[in-house]
């Protein structure tokens, strides 16, 4: 925010003193009841004098937008979905692969700037996690647990076991990785699995969570390392349901309802109660493929923060 101050010669009188009184006020942060002493006047002539300066234009205050940020359509979204903070990365639209490395460094700014010491920060994986950890400077000291094993096919890049590693690294709090498979097929080995001390050790911490960053994944179009990593009879399975994204292991519909999936019975993963009980869900998703995933998500509620780009915000607030 930029002020300036100037003089005008009408009524001299009042215009000196709108003038003394806006550069005190305004530049020197005096307080209306100070500047009513030094100037022998009344609070409410000072207020007065205030308003004739914005008036008379002897005051101009001017709005400076946030350089690579789009703060209108920011604050549009968190009334319009009822969210705690939005930010939107400004530009033209864009396809989601233009998008990974710009949203990566904004979510690594956004948690280096708001997570707090001693906090449990919980991680899921994905390309746009994968640039945020390579973004990360520092963090305050959080431990960090990964919120789910690793799907198929991951990139090591994307693998949330080195995710939650470099996560830590930054922060230098403790790391509590997940050694297995996102899912098995055979539910008698998913009981063993999760009471493996390792696994045991990071799923006993997912009610602790106090803030949880995840990528969204889009099912229709599909731009979704889960939705390309399900055994094929899951995935028709979950398109015939009307799955429209995915929030880690929680799958919903359109509606942003919950849509019930395998691996609510055989998956090593944060569950969609769980999910629903952390304090701070901080969604990062963009690119015109992912607008319908990310509109789910904002209708069923399942996010705090949302931290996507102009082109999306816009379509989601036509």
């Amino acid at each position: 925010m930029s002020i300036k101050v100037s003089a005008m010669t009408r009524r001299p009188l009042q215009k000196i003193q709108a003038s003394l009184v806006a550069r005190r006020f305004y530049l020197q942060q005096h307080t209306k009841s100070q500047i009513a002493d030094e100037l022998g006047i009344s609070r409410f002539k000072v207020a007065r004098l205030l308003d004739t300066a914005l008036a008379e234009g002897i005051v101009t205050i001017a709005i400076n937008e946030q350089g690579d940020l789009q703060t209108e359509l920011a604050e549009s979204l968190r009334q319009k979905f009822n969210l705690k903070a939005a930010l939107v990365l400004d530009g033209p639209e864009l396809a989601a692969g233009a998008l990974i490395e710009p949203l990566g460094v904004l979510a690594a700014e956004f948690l280096e700037e708001t997570l707090a010491d001693g906090q449990l920060l919980g991680i899921a994986w994905g390309r746009t996690l994968a640039a945020t950890a390579r973004a990360l400077t520092s963090l305050p000291k959080v431990d960090v647990v990964q919120a789910a094993g690793s799907p198929a096919g991951l990139d090591f890049a994307q693998n949330p076991v080195e995710l939650v590693h470099r996560f830590a690294r930054a922060s230098g709090g403790t790391a509590f990785p997940l050694f297995g498979p996102m899912w098995v097929e055979d539910p008698n080995l998913v009981e063993r699995l999760r009471n493996e001390p390792s696994v045991a050790t990071a799923m006993s911490k997912y009610d602790a969570i106090d803030v949880f960053i995840v990528g969204i994944g889009s099912w229709q179009p599909a731009e979704s390392c889960l939705a390309s990593g399900f055994p094929e009879e899951w995935r028709v399975e979950a398109l015939r349901q009307g799955v429209c994204a995915d929030l880690c292991a929680t799958l919903i519909d359109a509606a942003g309802s919950e849509v019930p999936n395998r691996l609510d019975e055989v998956g090593l993963s944060l569950t969609s109660r769980q999910l629903r009980a952390i304090p701070e869900v901080i969604g990062v998703g963009g690119g015109l493929e992912k607008t319908e995933a990310i509109r789910a998500a904002l209708r069923g509620g399942w996010l705090k923060t949302l931290i996507t780009d102009a082109g999306v915000a816009r379509r989601l607030l036509a």
